[in-house]
């Protein structure tokens, strides 16, 4: 449709004068341009009153419009538009009244056309009028945009803008492509393949391209779209419209009256293109194709393109084989884009994209693609195309055997996250987790399916910051697998996407002479010499803490490269932990009548136990929240020697003792260090560390009489110490971080003991 310009050029004949509908049409479009060529005749034989017109103000967006509906208004009458139909057409359509509503605002496509092409306009005045056009459609329709449009209609609008964008970038990139290589242009000029008529397709082009069904939906509304779809007729529009487009962007470009007769001409053709036979043609992906990453629909996938159209059109359905024998109609994700569909297509579409295949789990090697076009009157039409598909699984998945992405592999600001519980006044949360120590990493990395292309090598960079730009600079390597000898590209597989790619190569098992190397060794898959390791990212210090960019890239044997970026956030820095009893030295005696004041069971006997429980932020000059303030709790718990343990309350807002809480979500105290390498030593901290108060320890919990009071009880009774007797309790404090490292999903830290013997000196 896009290509009548070029197809339809003076000179080729034009059957259509002949016709009288033709002739009718001709006639009328002429009387709607008289008066406004007796206007523009008049103020041309009168300087003074276009003086006056002119000095009144300059041409206005209002009065452009105003003028196309003076123009198209009177021209596009029901009768006009009836006797454009081919005679086939209307026996096919059926009563008008069932299709009115598509008549109705065809003259917006018109008047869309006509301002868009009345000069050159960038992306952004195109946008100004395809809001016109939107407003005018909604009015034919009977549910006018309101004013200002609601949220509803603010999307739908955005939808409009979106599809838009990316029906222009194409003419763009050619754009630019036209002018970097400018080497051949003179050439065709002097031989006249560029002449006058150069680029006006390309309009029509990008109009083709904006006529999705989610542009449809956006357009007439969710409503209107599911009541009109279903109409046999409904498709029909859309391509009449897109002629309407195209006749009035024609018209916009028109320099004589002799333009604008031929104009009509191909707006005549275009609709009987309209009602042409079935067509099916399959025109993409063809020899080598490379699958790519789709955001947007979460795959590795292969655009399908090609024409699937006719005048009776009802749908199309897309097959995929690996044999040309055995089809399969699955993988398919048709328009829609995003979030895309599972088919059949339900649209004609007009050399463009018909189907997204989705080939994130395909093998490389040879595709047969095969179409059937499906209509309500003729007979079907099929047709086929082939292609080499070539794969780069090249993809970091996971950290740690950590996969949870919040927003898909494909995207490349994705954040590991985890479910964060309710923990005492603490609510549930959705954060952003971080990694320490030894870290492996899991992915993919493997290219090849044609062109002779596979993996040479595949190397692992670091880098501060988030950064989604392979290209950048500032990365640091820290690992690198080469593939150099047969055994290694024999059992080549790291298209697990689960495959350690932080690995080392092993022994070749199925060689004789070192199967005796193969046992110390656990493979991290089937067929692969390639076996788990991690690289250790505690470089001691503030070295590597905070947030980081790891970046996979790989080479294949034609020199090309591939690559994937994933940030995290990297914690090696630990929390600390230590406890005291300030009322009493380390294993010194500690008397239960110097804290029972007074000594019976109704009130608490308070020791308080100071402590530390801290993690530091992981990043000093970043916002104090998860994942960056990584502390989760501290407990602290005392052990009877030879007896039971239990965990005592933690102190805070809103304490009650019928529901205590055993952890602490706060942190307490300060080692003033906060960049140590390994766990902090409880009994050599700064002397200037502060310590808080962790805790107050009930004393009732070992008196047999009185424990019975405590009301976040009930104390096991082997917990106790007859009065009169002593015995060793060890007070021990408890911290965890949130971050995930190799000795298990989250950090856990016991930390020096505070023993003493508690003797129970009460009287009996």
């Amino acid at each position: 449709m896009a290509d009548e310009t070029k197809k339809n050029a003076p000179g080729n004949g034009a059957t259509e004068i002949d016709n009288e509908d033709f002739q009718s049409v001709l006639r009328a479009l002429l009387a709607a341009y008289q008066p406004v060529l007796k206007q523009e005749l008049e103020l041309a034989g009168n300087p003074a009153e276009l003086s006056k017109q002119a000095e009144a103000g300059p041409p206005s967006c209002a009065d452009e419009i105003a003028r196309a509906n003076q123009v198209f208004g009177a021209f596009f009458t029901e009768e006009v538009a009836l006797r454009m139909l081919p005679q086939e057409a209307r026996k096919i359509l059926g009563p008008v009244e069932q299709w009115r509503w598509c008549l109705q605002h065809i003259r917006c496509c018109i008047i869309f056309g006509w301002l868009v092409c009345r000069g050159p306009r960038n992306f952004r005045a195109f946008s100004y009028y395809l809001y016109e056009y939107w407003i005018c459609v909604r009015q034919t329709l009977g549910t006018p945009v309101s004013s200002p449009p609601t949220p509803q209609e603010r999307a739908d609008f955005g939808v409009l803008v979106e599809e838009l964008a990316g029906a222009f970038k194409p003419y763009l990139t050619d754009q630019l492509a036209t002018v970097e290589f400018v080497a051949g242009i003179p050439d065709e000029i002097i031989n006249g393949t560029i002449d006058c008529r150069e680029g006006l397709e390309e309009a029509c082009e990008i109009f083709e391209r904006l006529l999705t069904p989610r542009t449809a939906e956006a357009l007439l509304g969710k409503d209107a779209f599911t009541s009109h779809s279903k109409a046999p007729a409904f498709w029909f529009c859309r391509c009449w419209c897109l002629c309407a487009i195209c006749f009035g962007c024609c018209l916009a470009r028109a320099r004589s009256l002799r333009d604008v007769w031929w104009c009509l001409v191909y707006f005549f053709r275009c609709l009987r293109r309209c009602f042409g036979p079935l067509t099916c043609n399959l025109t993409a992906p063809q020899g080598c194709v490379a699958e790519t990453a789709s955001p947007a629909l979460g795959a590795y996938t292969v655009e399908v393109h090609g024409t699937a159209s006719g005048g009776t059109f009802n749908h199309y359905i897309l097959e995929w084989s690996t044999d040309d024998i055995v089809y399969n109609a699955t993988d398919f994700i048709y328009p829609p884009l995003p979030p895309g569909n599972p088919g059949p297509g339900t649209a004609p579409v007009f050399n463009g994209l018909l189907a997204d295949f989705n080939t994130t789990y395909k093998d490389p090697g040879t595709y047969y693609i095969r179409m059937t076009v499906v209509s309500n009157t003729q007979a079907q039409q099929q047709c086929k195309i082939h292609f080499q598909l070539f794969k780069k699984d090249v993809r970091i998945l996971g950290v740690d055997n950590y996969f949870n992405l919040d927003t898909g592999w494909t995207d490349p600001a994705a954040k590991f996250v985890e479910s964060v519980p309710a923990l005492c006044s603490r609510p549930a949360s959705v954060s952003e987790v971080s990694f320490g120590d030894c870290l492996s990493v899991q992915g993919g990395a493997w290219v090849g399916g044609c062109s002779n292309a596979k993996i040479k090598s595949y190397f692992l960079h670091y880098k501060p910051g988030f950064e989604s730009n392979c290209a950048s600079g500032g990365w640091t390597q820290f690992w690198e697998i080469d593939y150099v000898t047969p055994g290694q590209y024999r059992f080549v597989n790291m298209r697990t996407g689960t495959s350690y790619l932080t690995a080392n190569w092993g022994p070749d098992c199925f060689i004789p002479s070192l199967a005796s190397l193969c046992a110390p060794f656990t493979k991290s898959e089937p067929n692969s010499l390639l076996y788990p390791a991690c690289w250790q990212s505690n470089l001691g210090g503030c070295n590597l803490n905070g947030l980081y960019t790891f970046r996979l890239t790989v080479l294949d044997t034609n020199g090309v490269t591939y690559c994937d970026t994933q940030s995290l956030w990297i914690d090696n820095k630990y929390p600390c932990g230590a406890i005291r009893i300030d009322a009493v030295p380390k294993c010194a005696d500690l008397f239960v009548s110097q804290f029972a004041h007074p000594p019976d069971c109704g009130n608490p006997w308070a020791l308080p136990l100071s402590g530390i429980a801290f993690d530091p932020l992981i990043d000093e000059f970043a916002l104090p929240t998860r994942p960056n303030d990584n502390f989760d709790y501290y407990y602290v718990e005392v052990e009877k020697q030879g007896g039971p343990t239990i965990q005592i309350p933690i102190p805070g807002a809103g304490f009650d003792p019928m529901h205590p809480c055993f952890y602490g979500t706060s942190r307490v105290g300060d080692p003033l260090h906060h960049c140590a390498s390994s766990v902090c030593d409880p009994n050599n901290l700064d002397p200037g560390a502060v310590f808080g108060t962790l805790a107050n320890f009930d004393l009732r919990a070992v008196d047999p009489l009185c424990s019975k009071s405590i009301l976040w009880g009930p104390i096991d009774p082997k917990f106790t110490i007859a009065r009169g007797d002593c015995c060793v309790y060890v007070f021990k404090v408890w911290v965890y971080d949130r971050t995930i490292r190799p000795g298990g999903q989250h950090s856990v830290y016991g930390y020096g003991d505070w023993p003493v013997k508690i003797c129970n000196d009460l009287s009996s």
